[in-house]
């Protein structure tokens, strides 16, 4: 994992990022040529000659600029849109590694909302006009020179305490932006939270719990972030506070020696026309600052977030499993949970029981690897495992499905047979899912909401079928169901999943009756009967 602010920039294309880069400040210095041309042309005896130099500089320059300004809009707006594409991909490509413990710490809207303020910010910092900055102090500064060194020595130090001044507010507003986040990432949990449940949230019927708990987290969001515009407001008053010295040196200048008869009127003009660009430019350095330090607040989260990846390769074959003296620990908490021996071979079928709290959920996790801190070992075809883990089905008692068709739900781009796939789902009767509108392309909803719970938990478990594992943690597979739907499915799962692997979290006597063996937890201590 790239630790820093090199995670965010890594899906850049250097090239494209390098033509953006040039057309950029081509165009600032021709925008720059206009007031600098000023300096050189508007002076007496202001001739037609000159008035002509002058009118054709802007009139070239200003053709240039719009023409620049649309090849570099169409060119940086697709490279920037392409970007982000590719960093929504390669964040998502992160976030699959992650283990479940780690994600389990953060709500899932909280990872929407950071990807969001990853791309927005660096499309801010990729498209600041950093030679514009430049080429402005530039021809600034180099006719402040001409006119007297003392002012450029004056406006110089003024300048470069603005710029020092406006690091040291903002270094301490990001301080600011660290708490502000906090807030933000609690709001937006709970309120993503809420939006998500906003069926349980109507059914509750309580609604002034929810908005006064979602009216109280805005408030803390408001106040953090009131200090945190505290920070960057007085940093703009100091800002536009001394971007006045340099201009208003240079004008008195220009004006005391046009009153002992210097011809000094391109140079006013000058200051005058650029004054106001000059305006934007540090406001724009200002934003770009901003941006560097929120980027950097948001680098360290990721660094936390991204510290512990899964790189495990997946192992699609085994013959035997053993877990040896395992003793899993739940922080804050004296539970253990125990499971001195616990050996599965190939195609075994094995029962676990035990009542709720025990440790078959913990067990399930430990074997699929979502669970890295435990003491003892697990052992595949007789060596401890380390970088790799088993390519495991499950069948689990959540069901959820995507907002996609229920094909694509059932398949996932595997490709199958219309007659085969039909077959399935009429020996589950499923079969009425082809009366909806669209049949079996008709599109299910958040989390299936369109299907009822037993359609769902059918769909569930041909959807494990149809991924092909050797192996297969069924938990709990017909809870929830009525007595004929659960005597369908135990029917389709003696069936189809004869030939496979089997860990049966379950207390249904039919399909225990296929299990060759049995364990059951007590006291969170596994044992076989």
């Amino acid at each position: 994992m790239e630790n820093n602010i090199n995670f965010i920039f890594k899906s850049l294309n250097k090239k494209k990022l390098a033509i953006c880069l040039i057309l950029e400040i081509l165009l600032d210095i021709i925008y720059y040529i206009v007031p600098f041309g000023f300096t050189l042309f508007l002076t007496l005896p202001f001739t037609l000659k000159k008035a002509l130099i002058v009118l054709l500089i802007f009139m070239i320059s200003k053709s240039i600029r719009v023409i620049g300004n649309y090849l570099l809009s169409i060119y940086a707006n697709n490279y920037l849109y392409e970007y982000s594409r590719i960093q929504y991909h390669e964040f998502y490509k992160k976030l699959i590694k992650l283990p479940v413990e780690t994600i389990s710490k953060y709500q899932t809207g909280y990872f929407e909302d950071l990807i969001d303020k990853i791309i927005n910010l660096v499309s801010r910092v990729l498209q600041a006009e950093y030679f514009s900055i430049l080429i402005a102090f530039i021809f600034l500064f180099y006719t402040l020179y001409n006119q007297s060194i003392f002012i450029f020595l004056i406006s110089l130090i003024t300048s470069i305490l603005c710029i020092y001044l406006n690091i040291i507010i903002l270094k301490k507003s990001n301080k600011q932006v660290e708490k502000l986040y906090e807030e933000e990432y609690e709001y937006s949990s709970v309120y993503n939270d809420y939006i998500s449940n906003i069926r349980t949230v109507k059914s509750l019927n309580n609604n002034n719990y929810f908005i006064n708990k979602i009216k109280n987290l805005g408030n803390k969001c408001y106040k953090e972030n009131k200090k945190y515009v505290s920070y960057y407001s007085l940093e703009e008053l100091i800002r536009n506070f001394l971007i006045i010295v340099p201009f208003f040196l240079g004008l008195i200048k220009a004006c005391i020696d046009l009153s002992n008869g210097i011809d000094t009127i391109g140079i006013i003009t000058f200051y005058i026309s650029l004054h106001v660009e000059m305006g934007f430019v540090f406001e724009e350095l200002s934003n770009t600052i901003i941006n560097w330090f929120q980027l950097s607040v948001i680098s360290k989260k990721l660094k936390v977030i991204f510290k512990d990846l899964d790189n495990k390769k997946e192992l699609k074959d085994f013959n035997e499993i053993k877990l040896k003296n395992i003793i899993i620990k739940y922080p804050k908490t004296n539970l253990e949970i125990k499971v001195d021996s616990f050996k599965i071979l190939k195609n075994d079928k094995i029962s676990i029981m035990g009542s709720s709290g025990q440790g078959k959920t913990s067990l399930i996790n430990l074997i699929v690897g979502n669970i890295s801190c435990y003491e003892g070992e697990i052992l595949i075809n007789e060596k401890e495992i380390h970088n790799i883990k088993l390519d495991i089905g499950i069948i689990s008692q959540e069901i959820e499905l995507f907002n996609m068709s229920i094909k694509d739900n059932l398949c996932l781009a595997k490709e199958l047979e219309e007659n085969k796939l039909k077959e399935y789902l009429k020996e589950l009767e499923l079969d009425e899912l082809s009366l909806f509108e669209d049949g079996l392309d008709t599109i299910v909803g958040e989390k299936g909401l369109k299907l009822s719970t037993g359609q769902k938990r059918r769909i569930n478990i041909l959807r494990s079928l149809l991924m092909d594992k050797d192996i297969y943690i069924l938990d709990e597979p017909t809870s929830n169901l009525d007595k004929h739907t659960e005597e369908i499915v135990v029917k389709f799962i003696l069936k189809y999943f004869n030939n496979k692997t089997l860990l049966i979290v379950t207390h249904n006597e039919e399909i225990n009756k296929v299990c060759n063996k049995f364990y059951r937890f007590e006291n969170h201590n596994l044992t076989e009967i």
